[in-house]
């Protein structure tokens, strides 16, 4: 009677909702620009900003300028990564189905932001050698990796989620919802019939 009870609580209505189709191997989630807020957009242009400042000029010599992969040997890198967590933050934002994983990712993002504005901060009072002038591509770089913290910065002071039907929650309205549409499912019936 117990495997017959299994049995039917597996196949009936219940089960039919409780299985959740996966999507076919090889695609992506469903990406929805629609999710991204003003800190993530923020976060995505000063990642971009701060990784094309890293190709302009820097220093001056007097007799040629250099950029950031040309004079800088180390920071040049880290300053790299702290952009590609801007533009992921974006990415994890419009491509997750909740906001777990972009609010780490914003969390991380917020710190590598403040070591961004340090390192550069560093480079342009404290030159990497003497007779060196420094140039516009370093304050683009300062001014990127500022971007990068304030973006992270209002993505995690952003409480609203994206609901089902498009528009943004309130949650000062008291309204918290976790952008992914629930069904009410109902419980199995006990199976009354005599056992043999």
């Amino acid at each position: 009677m117990v495997g017959a009870f299994r049995s039917r609580a597996r196949s009936g209505p219940a089960a039919h909702h409780l299985r959740n189709p996966a999507p076919p191997r090889g695609t992506l989630p469903e990406v929805d620009l629609r999710k991204a807020r003003n800190g993530d957009w923020i976060a995505l242009a000063s990642g971009v900003v701060l990784i094309v400042a890293l190709f302009l000029p820097w220093y001056d010599t007097g007799e040629e300028t250099l950029n950031a992969w040309q004079e800088l040997t180390v920071i040049d890198f880290i300053l790299l990564g702290c952009a590609l967590f801007g533009i992921a933050q974006w990415f994890f934002t419009v491509q997750q189905p909740t906001p777990a994983v972009p609010l780490a990712v914003a969390g991380l993002g917020a710190w590598t932001g403040i070591v961004a504005v340090i390192l550069t901060l560093i480079r342009v009072v404290d030159v990497p050698a003497d007779g060196l002038a420094v140039q516009f591509g370093a304050f683009v770089a300062l001014a990127a990796s500022a971007g990068l913290f304030t973006g992270a910065w209002r993505a995690l002071g952003d409480e609203r989620i994206r609901m089902p039907d498009g528009r943004w929650s309130s949650p000062a309205a008291g309204e918290i919802g976790a952008g992914v549409e629930v069904k009410t499912l109902r419980p199995p019936r006990a199976d009354t019939g005599n056992s043999e």
